[in-house]
């Protein structure tokens, strides 16, 4: 379960932050995770909850916004939603991954 090391890392970072900015508390952390990041939502939200115990993020909340796996075309040029292959819907060609494998801090809110 790579969520609880994610978490983990994630804490990490969140704290230093908060450390810098001389904190109370963590409101909240904002998180942005691609469709094909290979992150298992519910895994990530009970990790959070277990790894956030005892900290001044322990009564945070966890906001996740996901966004969908996307390709363009390596022919056209066009741009499109894809479900597990990278398959042009315009031309049928292949296409290179624009977005939806990542994993990022979007904001963290403290007092």
């Amino acid at each position: 379960m790579h969520e609880v090391s994610i978490m983990m890392s994630l804490l990490d970072i969140v704290l230093k932050q908060a450390q810098k900015e001389s904190a109370k508390k963590v409101v909240s952390v904002n998180l942005e995770i691609g469709a094909k990041s290979g992150v298992v939502l519910d895994a990530l939200t009970f990790a959070f909850e277990v790894v956030v115990k005892n900290t001044i993020v322990e009564k945070a909340k966890l906001n996740i916004d996901l966004f969908p796996f996307r390709g363009e075309c390596l022919s056209c040029g066009h741009q499109f939603e894809c479900d597990d292959f990278l398959i042009c819907d315009q031309c049928g060609n292949f296409g290179k991954i624009l977005s939806g494998k990542e994993l990022r801090i979007l904001s963290i809110e403290i007092e």
